[in-house]
């Protein structure tokens, strides 16, 4: 196959490494910055004590590298994809399987031109790898593996086929989920990230400077794990409201993390090897450090996470107060509006990809979207 990558991040440098290595196709990179990368890149695998190189065919900017590939795995941005959906679609061919790595963020709701000729959507629940990029556009490290990639499609009906394609590239089992929803309400960045990021900057004001930078998971705290228990378990009865769509697959946190009480949920995410050494999204200044408001942890994780849940228990009417209390601190963090005399129809909630902004606003267009495809 000709398989394009769009980004060239963590998860993007270790795909492109992975495929390429196998030497069975032609493996292409689209990225803002090609005159930072080479053609040989190195993966240092940690976990397995293995160094992988790969050659790389084609590094670009221009999105007409897209034209001729049989599949495209996004890596980019929620925000990012949405911003540039439009020209992105215009350069794929008929047929050509779309896959996002993660799937959450909404971006299905951007293509369905895409559906409408014949493309087949797909994407990662979780991320298959946990990476960081040593030297850009030549070295990642990656941590761990996991053991098994969950993949959603659009239509549902291509799901084994998917799965059959990804796992012979990547070499790692893969299984087929009931339905791309499952993917789009998967409690993982924009529950976990959510959560702890609200705990550390709640009280913060603007102009704030901080003697220290937190390590994000290994300074996790039992507040942390409250909230984000209860975010979880609100997004739980948004799943049960959706009852004529199998939404098992939708693991709770306590399910996942395999922690069921606040203090072991603590105990277990400060535990995660992984996670270890990543520092909270802040940047260094004169005194101490501020948040770092362009991180992706604020710009992908509450407009293109946490509102898109909100926005299917909207559709469906279930209440969600801890979750409208992280999103109404984020608010003012971020000067975004999301609320307006308490209802969620904020102005800024037009640069997200809700359903509602692509005219899905009931349950039962909810379910039509997820599978009208399937023969």
């Amino acid at each position: 196959m000709n398989i394009c990558i769009l980004g060239g991040g963590n998860i993007g440098t270790v795909l492109l490494a992975d495929i390429a290595a196998k030497k069975q196709h032609t493996v292409n990179l689209y990225t803002g910055r090609p005159e930072c990368w080479e053609k040989t890149i190195r993966i240092t695998d940690i976990e397995n004590n293995e160094v992988i190189e790969s050659e790389i065919d084609s590094i670009s900017n221009d999105l007409k590298i897209l034209e001729e590939a049989d599949m495209i795995l996004s890596t980019l941005p929620s925000n990012i994809f949405k911003e540039m959906s439009k020209d992105i679609i215009s350069h794929i061919k008929k047929g050509t399987f779309l896959g996002f790595i993660p799937g959450s963020g909404g971006c299905e709701f951007c293509c369905k031109e895409l559906l409408d000729k014949g493309c087949t959507l797909f994407g990662f629940q979780r991320v298959h790898s946990i990476a960081r990029i040593h030297e850009y556009g030549k070295e990642v490290y990656v941590t761990s593996r996991k053991k098994e990639i969950q993949i959603g499609t659009i239509p549902s009906e291509k799901a084994d086929v998917v799965c059959e394609m990804i796992s012979n590239l990547l070499n790692m089992p893969c299984r087929a989920l009931e339905n791309y929803m499952c993917v789009t309400l998967t409690p993982s960045n924009p529950i976990l990230h959510t959560s702890r990021l609200y705990v550390i900057f709640k009280e913060y004001q603007e102009g704030m400077i901080y003697d220290r930078n937190s390590l994000f998971y290994e300074e996790w705290t039992d507040e942390s794990s409250r909230v984000m228990i209860g975010l979880d378990e609100e997004l739980q009865r948004i799943c049960d409201s959706y009852n004529e769509l199998d939404l098992q697959e939708v693991k709770s946190l306590k399910e996942h993390y395999e922690s069921n009480t606040v203090e072991k949920m603590t105990e277990k995410i400060r535990s995660i090897q992984a996670f270890k050494g990543i520092v909270s999204p802040m940047q260094k200044v004169e005194d101490g450090y501020m948040p770092d408001k362009k991180s992706r942890y604020f710009k992908e994780d509450f407009l293109f996470g946490l509102c898109i849940i909100k926005s299917f228990g909207k559709i469906a009417n279930v209440r969600t107060p801890i979750i409208d209390e992280v999103l109404s601190w984020y608010e003012k963090f971020a000067n975004v509006e999301f609320f307006v005399n308490g209802k969620f129809e904020g102005k800024d909630l037009q640069l997200a990809n809700l359903p509602q902004n692509y005219g899905i606003t009931t349950k039962k267009e909810v379910y039509e979207f997820y599978t009208k495809n399937n023969i």
